[in-house]
């Protein structure tokens, strides 16, 4: 039976204090993911026993309401509510600590790569179909059809730089077309070309500051971090220059600040973090081998509850556009995720009831001809006469 999400969405809503105590929200696969200002006034007995919510998770600020496969149509819900901190409050202040600034990294990711996933795996998914029709011999190789099918599964990866700004931007209430000009210089075809003859030894500079060779082609960080950046140059901009040139000024000038940051700056810091992430995480692989594997099984189920398995959604697609393969995380989620519907099968089967079995309908009353009865009773009778 279809739920009325509508309804659930009200009752979520109600028990995390109204709209006015939501700062932000969004989704992942399973879970509504609600950044509070108070999570004192969260109504944890009422939360949990709303009909369609699976299980609450809390980390620091943020409440994750657990609905399941159906979570997009929950949050369409929450949205048409009205938008989040709509009473225009000012913004809460809180203590700046090493935990609240990992809460915030985690809460950009997660926010910012949860919507591209679909993306994602819609394209790896083409990819696999290409493989499986090459090496079956289908389809030869290099022939037209395969190529093309392999430009829709890189669709989504080669253009993730774009993809991530446009969500980041969400994310951090910036200005979504500005955020993607900005990502598309990375990955337009004169740039790229730039940063080979870069990479190859020839000199690139703008405004006579050197600049980084560097491939922004399936990377995450980079713009990510710009945006973030971004969100901030358009509030000072926007300050700063008159009304009567907002309408051209500011774009321009957003853009000629933004872009040559993320350009010098931010795109070799962000692929710096990322490479140094995966060097970290594939070191550790190194020196314990199949045992890091187990390790990292073991704690994922963990990693998912609290949100930060996506914290390697980018280390996954760095390695794998730099290696060609992931021999990691991705076995360990398998892995985990094996385990857990293994065990999920054994818990069904263990507990199964039969109190689900088709009730019998109640029989109807046999209604004997007139004729058939008085037959019945005269034979009953000569039955009688003989003993």
């Amino acid at each position: 039976m279809a739920k009325n999400y509508a309804d659930v969405s009200r009752a979520i809503v109600a028990s995390l204090g109204g709209l006015s105590n939501i700062e932000a929200v969004t989704h992942c696969m399973t879970r509504l993911r609600f950044v509070l200002k108070d999570t004192a006034l969260i109504d944890n007995v009422t939360l949990k026993t709303i009909p369609g919510v699976m299980g609450v998770v809390h980390s620091d600020t943020q409440c994750q309401v657990i609905i399941g496969n159906d979570v997009n149509l929950a949050y369409q819900e929450v949205l048409k509510l009205g938008t989040p901190n709509s009473d225009h409050s000012a913004p809460v202040t809180r203590k700046i600590t090493l935990r609240r600034v990992g809460a915030g990294i985690l809460d950009a990711l997660v926010g910012t790569m949860s919507p591209l996933i679909p993306a994602i795996i819609g394209g790896s998914m083409v990819k696999l179909l290409a493989m499986m029709l090459e090496m079956s011999g289908v389809l030869e190789k290099g022939s037209s059809t395969l190529v093309i099918l392999n430009v829709i599964g890189d669709g989504a990866f080669f253009f993730l730089p774009v993809m991530v700004a446009a969500s980041a931007a969400l994310k951090f209430k910036t200005n979504m077309s500005l955020a993607i000009a900005i990502a598309g210089v990375l990955v337009h075809p004169n740039f790229i070309d730039l940063m080979a003859k870069a990479a190859q030894g020839q000199a690139v500079e703008f405004a006579y500051i050197p600049v980084t060779a560097v491939k922004y082609t399936y990377t995450v960080i980079p713009a990510l971090v710009m945006t973030w950046i971004l969100s901030h140059i358009e509030y000072w901009v926007d300050r700063f220059t008159p009304a009567v040139t907002k309408n051209f000024l500011k774009p321009m000038l957003i853009v000629l600040i933004a872009a040559p940051i993320a350009i010098v700056l931010i795109g070799p810091l962000g692929i710096w973090i990322g490479s140094g992430i995966s060097k970290l995480v594939y070191t550790i692989h190194g020196y314990l081998g199949w045992l890091s594997v187990a390790i990292m099984g073991g704690l994922w189920p963990l990693l998912v509850m609290t949100g930060m398995h996506r914290v390697f959604t980018p280390t996954i697609i760095q390695t794998i556009a730099e290696t060609g393969k992931e021999g990691m995380v991705m076995p360990s989620e398998i892995g985990a995720n094996l385990s857990l519907g293994g065990s999920s099968l054994a818990v069904a089967f263990k507990t199964k009831t039969r109190n689900c079995v088709r009730p019998r309908l109640p029989q109807r009353p046999r209604r004997l001809w007139p004729g058939f009865r008085n037959l019945r009773c005269m034979v009953s009778r000569c039955a009688s006469s003989v003993r």
